[in-house]
């Protein structure tokens, strides 16, 4: 029985900022996409800023035009639709989460959100963090589910053995969503 549902945040929440600059990398060669996707990863992981990331993508790929603004996530860009979907969720009486790889500009816009909304109960990332995400839901794994479209985050969840739903589109997830929850009625 589900009881715990997992949210990454690209992909579900908005559409992945960095994705687009890396596949212009890749016209430009192995070597500059590695050496990005490593730069995106520390940002991820606290160790590098946003600037230092838009100021990478800039140089590496000759794109004078790309700056920090590019880059940055405001509330507003958050879909309302997948917002009341997950608010609707309650009514199943499942607890939400995110559980995903977040850089500090993604982590406090979430917790800002939240605060607003209180429609998580945890924020967590990055991914090595898991432990505490499925202690704070106080669900096993095998009760939570993940919901993404990142064959890393899905196999990740799998090492956890916590189910995983792939995000085909907000319309896809309501329909799975509800004919899982809905199967596991008594």
């Amino acid at each position: 029985m589900i009881r715990a549902i997992f949210f990454d945040f690209y992909g579900v929440w908005l559409p992945d900022i960095f994705s687009e600059y890396l596949t212009m990398a890749q016209q430009n060669g192995p070597l500059v996409v590695t050496e990005l996707e490593t730069i995106v990863r520390q940002y991820f992981h606290g160790e590098v800023t946003l600037t230092y990331v838009a100021d990478s993508f800039r140089f590496k790929l000759s794109r004078p035009e790309i700056d920090v603004s590019q880059f940055v996530l405001k509330e507003s860009d958050i879909s309302p639709a997948v917002t009341d979907f997950m608010r609707n969720l309650h009514g199943h009486f499942v607890k939400l989460g995110v559980l995903a790889n977040l850089g500090t500009q993604e982590y406090e816009l979430l917790n800002s959100f939240n605060e607003r909304t209180q429609l998580f109960e945890v924020i967590t990332g990055p991914l090595p963090q898991h432990t505490k995400a499925l202690q704070t839901i106080g669900e096993p794994p095998r009760s939570c589910l993940l919901v993404t479209g990142n064959v890393d985050y899905a196999a990740f969840a799998a090492t956890l053995g916590i189910q995983t739903l792939p995000f085909d589109g907000l319309p896809q997830l309501q329909q799975t969503l509800e004919q899982l929850l809905s199967s596991e009625m008594p």
